[in-house]
């Protein structure tokens, strides 16, 4: 919006993007939970797992959707790499 301004153009005078969700309290309740355990080994059921040893939570696709149209927005930075270096 700002390139167009400079360049005299018309601009777009809203951006809608959905505010990105934060989940640090979920990683915080179980990181809490795991040090205050006296247990020699945690068994973790197939869904704890899935969510939070490999971040894959039902949410993730609204995520990646949020991610994507972030990342629609973001102005791009000219690649200084070469296949030949």
């Amino acid at each position: 919006m700002l390139k167009d301004a400079k360049e005299g153009l018309r601009i777009q005078r809203s951006v809608t993007l959905t505010e990105p969700s934060n989940h640090v309290k979920d990683y915080d309740r179980v990181i809490t939970m795991l040090e205050m355990s006296v247990d020699d080994t945690i068994t973790l059921d197939a869904q704890a797992f899935d969510r939070y040893v490999m971040d894959n939570w039902d949410r993730s696709r609204f995520a990646l959707a949020t991610n994507t149209a972030y990342a629609a927005e973001t102005p791009q930075a000219p690649c200084r790499w070469r296949e030949d270096n």
